[in-house]
Parts: C-alpha cells; sequence; structure tokens
C-alpha cells in the first residue's frame, strides 16, 4: 500500500505516501489516492471537533483549483466520484494537505500542515 516511507509532494500543494494519480480536468487537477479501505482519521481546521474518522472508504478525491488555495477534499466509498460519502473544503493557508499511511496506527491520517 506505501510506496515508500518517504512522503512525496505532489503539484507543491499535497503531500502523500500512498499511491495515487493525478488527472487534468479542465483547469483543476484531481488527485485519487487509493487508501484500500483503511480507517481515515481527518483532522480539519478551525473545526469544532478535532477529528472525523471514516471508515470503509476506498480513496481520497483532492480537486486542486490553478487560482486559488481551497482545494475540495471527497472521501469515496468505491473507485469514482459519484461514491462520495463526504466532501468540504479547506483554505490551505500557504501549507500544503497530507494524506499519509500511519504504520504505527494502522491508518490514514488526513491534516493540514506545512510539513509531516
Amino acid at each position: 500500500m506505501v510506496i515508500d516511507n518517504e512522503v512525496k509532494i505532489i503539484e507543491d500543494m499535497i503531500g502523500s505516501n500512498l499511491v495515487y494519480n493525478k488527472f487534468m480536468r479542465d483547469e483543476d487537477v484531481d488527485v485519487f489516492i487509493n487508501t484500500q479501505k483503511k480507517v481515515i482519521d481527518c483532522y480539519l481546521p478551525d473545526s469544532p471537533s478535532s477529528r472525523i474518522q471514516f471508515v470503509g472508504a476506498q480513496a481520497v478525491l483532492i480537486r486542486l483549483g490553478t487560482e486559488t488555495e481551497h482545494i475540495t477534499i471527497h472521501i469515496l466509498q468505491n473507485n469514482d466520484l459519484y461514491s462520495s460519502i463526504a466532501n468540504f473544503e479547506i483554505n490551505l493557508k500557504a501549507q500544503r494537505i497530507f494524506v499519509c499511511y500511519d504504520n504505527e496506527q494502522e491508518r490514514v491520517i488526513i491534516k493540514r500542515a506545512i510539513q509531516y
């Protein structure tokens, strides 16, 4: 599941150590990250709840706009956009979004940070 222990930087906005595919869609870039149905812990910035957990999701799709720091994150039950079980926007505020598998916790962590 993990490419290697090193986090790869994608489009200077996303960091991940998971297998991903990148697609151009009009002016946007879609990054599809396969989580292989691992538990996903999502730490949202500026949220009243510190963590949201998703169980059984197959993938994370991140849509990057070309002229904004706002990104949209889709949590996918299957390998297509129409299986989205949740989606939300995050303003990166000169940071990156990290989608990384944590070997110790055996789960995928999503968080906004300067570095992982």
